[in-house]
């Protein structure tokens, strides 16, 4: 079930209302002389078949990455409404070659490949694009007759993640910030992750926010149509509890490995993993872990003694 918001004219954020567990927040813009565009809209099939009961196809569906929660059924959009898909350059393979993105995420190097084939054929339904446009974040941008839409390039969560900053062309209506995986549940954990660029995502991002009036959305969980200025500092402070949980977990007089400590469930509770797919932790978390022993390596925080992969990488605490 879907729930439809407008936030101005032409353009409805609309809420996926389901059981599943990255539940997404959508943005419809209506375009009356070219078709409209919608971002982020990887809803179940029925909800897209919703959807489309309310607005025209074909459609343009921008990706703001290639993460599967977003993508998955991009292939039902083209497939049965000849909507075109366009994504960042970057993740072009995730929704067009999913071998590639088997290897280019981690889970081929860790033997997990099996297990996440498993999860996004029975779980997601996903199945590849056949055709699929790209574009530069940072560098393209789209527009309707109404609305500029601009991309803003957020690397750290993955290579080509992307926001998108959406202005009237007249000023006349309140400009709108879709800030994608930058929220309320920070992830850095595959390989091709990056914190540092997170980190630095996050400031670029805040900058931009704090400079106008903005309607902040995520796109999952919250919203925000009034200012919200601690978000971006929420966020930063999420990462620096994760930090803080893998120095409390580390010992001064032995090393532990990534395996290890991802086993000790220091990021995600155990009630929160879902049995049938928890070896694929090992990259989620243990993904995050090996980001921040990077940053603890560069702050003379930690030792490290190199494993055949980087889950079989060793740590312990410097001593003072």
């Amino acid at each position: 079930m879907l729930t439809w918001n407008n936030l101005t004219d032409g353009i409805s954020l609309v809420k996926e209302r389901s059981n599943r567990t990255n539940r997404l927040n959508s943005l419809i813009i209506e375009d009356h002389e070219g078709p409209d565009i919608l971002i982020d809209s990887n809803y179940p099939f029925d909800d897209i078949d919703q959807l489309y009961s309310r607005i025209d196809a074909p459609a343009k569906l921008l990706c703001s990455h290639g993460h599967l929660d977003h993508t998955a059924h991009a292939f039902y959009h083209l497939n049965k409404y000849k909507t075109q898909i366009v994504c960042p350059i970057q993740e072009k393979d995730y929704l067009t070659n999913f071998e590639h993105l088997l290897d280019i995420i981690g889970f081929k190097k860790l033997n997990l490949d099996s297990k996440y084939r498993m999860m996004t054929k029975e779980y997601m339904k996903f199945s590849e694009c056949e055709e699929v446009s790209t574009f530069s974040p940072g560098k393209d941008n789209f527009q309707t007759n109404h609305y500029k839409i601009e991309s803003i390039h957020i690397p750290g969560h993955s290579p080509g993640h992307t926001a998108f900053s959406i202005q009237s062309f007249n000023n006349k209506s309140t400009p709108i910030l879709f800030v994608s995986d930058i929220g309320s549940h920070p992830y850095y954990g595959d390989l091709n992750s990056n914190l540092t660029e997170y980190r630095n995502s996050i400031d670029k991002l805040e900058k931009i926010y704090l400079s106008k009036n903005y309607f902040l959305i995520p796109a999952h969980g919250n919203y925000y149509l009034e200012r919200e200025d601690d978000f971006f500092e929420r966020i930063r402070q999420k990462i620096n509890k994760n930090k803080k949980k893998i120095l409390a977990s580390l010992k001064r007089d032995a090393f532990l490995s990534i395996k290890e400590l991802v086993e000790m469930r220091i990021l995600t509770p155990p009630e929160r993993i879902f049995q049938p797919i928890k070896d694929l932790y090992y990259l989620w978390d243990g993904g995050m872990i090996f980001n921040h022993m990077r940053e603890l390596l560069k702050e003379d925080e930690v030792q490290e003694i190199k494993g055949e992969t980087f889950l079989q990488n060793k740590y312990k605490l410097k001593l003072v």
